[in-house]
């Protein structure tokens, strides 16, 4: 048999298969499904990170600056997110994918992921990420369900490729978001948070004033006109 009749066989059996998945919370759920027609499927909050302007990085900066600076991004997310039991998927060249499984109660933690991912970058490491030129990176959050499968036979959560609806939300909410407003929600998650996420206290002309952090931005998505809100807050490291 050639390779494309072989080819053909396995992508009929594909077709004519019923996918099959399995409901979890949990990410270790992954070691119960294989190669092939098999997904875990899972309510969460996504963070989208994105690597705003990445061909510019890469012209100024070369091939092997551009592979050390998508490692260090990716030593922070693991940090910052791991207390929280959110795992990072290396997304794309210039993006990652950091999954908060839960329901309403993982919209916190992922809001505050994100605002400690902008400090650790913009204010804790700044040092380390100064000798990059141009450099600059942007975050877009939403909530929904994910189907995660494979596309390799390890049980690696890093192979797992995502979809869900949620996910490309991010991506556009994402694609709004610029320095110094690092960071950007749905409207949903917005509606959902608690005064103590929405207000901060911030010194306005010498006085002290407890202030709104979110500015309600106007986008289009699918055809419709929505609502995000995005912030330049952060959180310092503990």
């Amino acid at each position: 048999m050639s390779w494309k009749d072989t080819l053909g066989e396995k992508l009929s059996a594909y077709a004519e298969a019923e996918f099959e998945y399995v409901e979890t919370k949990n990410l270790d759920d992954v070691s119960k499904i294989d190669l092939g027609c098999s997904g875990i499927y899972m309510e969460s909050t996504v963070i989208y990170f994105e690597i705003k302007n990445l061909a510019y990085v890469l012209k100024e900066n070369g091939r092997r600056k551009m592979a050390q600076t998508y490692t260090m991004f990716k030593e922070v997310l693991d940090a910052v997110t791991k207390q929280d039991n959110a795992f990072v998927n290396c997304f794309s060249p210039n993006a990652f994918l950091i999954v908060y499984p839960g329901r309403d109660e993982s919209l916190v933690p992922a809001v505050k992921g994100a605002m400690r991912i902008a400090h650790a970058i913009s204010e804790d490491f700044k040092h380390q990420f100064s000798g990059i030129v141009g450099l600059e990176f942007a975050m877009g959050l939403d909530h929904g369900h994910i189907m995660g499968t494979k596309n390799l036979s390890d049980h690696g959560s890093e192979r797992l490729t995502w979809f869900g609806s949620c996910i490309y939300k991010a991506m556009r909410i994402c694609k709004e978001c610029s320095r110094p407003f690092h960071v950007g929600i749905s409207g949903s998650i917005y509606h959902s948070l608690g005064e103590d996420m929405r207000i901060a206290e911030r010194r306005v002309l010498g006085l002290r004033k407890t202030v709104e952090v979110w500015t309600k931005v106007t986008y289009q998505y699918e055809n419709v006109k929505k609502h995000l809100y995005q912030t330049n807050h952060k959180i310092p490291l503990e």
